[in-house]
């Protein structure tokens, strides 16, 4: 997946300048995006959760304070933190089941969250998972030629 530093700052700008806006991220692929979150995030003081299952990609977000993110956990709720915004770059084909995996991100996520989910061109149809588990107001957001993402 090719991603531009300019489309995801044109992105951001959906993230309304509220003080105390938490973000969690699970990201496997897009150094570029985790440098952008990042920056934006620290710039405005926000709460920035960075979370990696890829071991070996993981190494290239140090710098942005990655942790280790298992997909198997019984739940992904930590300290009962809840998030305004999830950013999810995986890849959905590794995921068993993805009916639990949502479940567990609609319980980690602030009643009016908003979730994006990158997704390559050629990937499967998520909306049908989500909208089985009332994920609601499902839509594309069309920035760029080479990924969708999924809001």
């Amino acid at each position: 997946m090719k991603i531009k530093s300019e489309e995801l700052k044109k992105l951001l700008d959906i993230i309304p300048p509220y003080p105390k806006v938490n973000i969690f991220h699970i990201n496997n692929n897009l150094i570029e995006l985790s440098k952008v979150l990042y920056d934006f995030c620290k710039d405005k003081e926000y709460d920035y959760d960075l979370f990696c299952s890829d071991e070996e990609f993981m190494e290239k977000l140090k710098p942005f304070g990655v942790e280790k993110f298992d997909i198997k956990a019984k739940r992904y709720n930590r300290h009962s933190k809840l998030y305004d915004f999830i950013f999810l770059n995986i890849d959905f084909k590794e995921i068993k089941d993805k009916q639990l995996f949502f479940k567990k991100i609609y319980h980690i996520s602030k009643n009016s969250a908003k979730i994006l989910i990158f997704l390559d061109k050629k990937d499967f149809n998520l909306e049908q998972i989500l909208e089985e588990l009332n994920f609601v107001a499902l839509n594309y957001i069309d920035i760029s030629n080479d990924y969708e993402i999924l809001s």
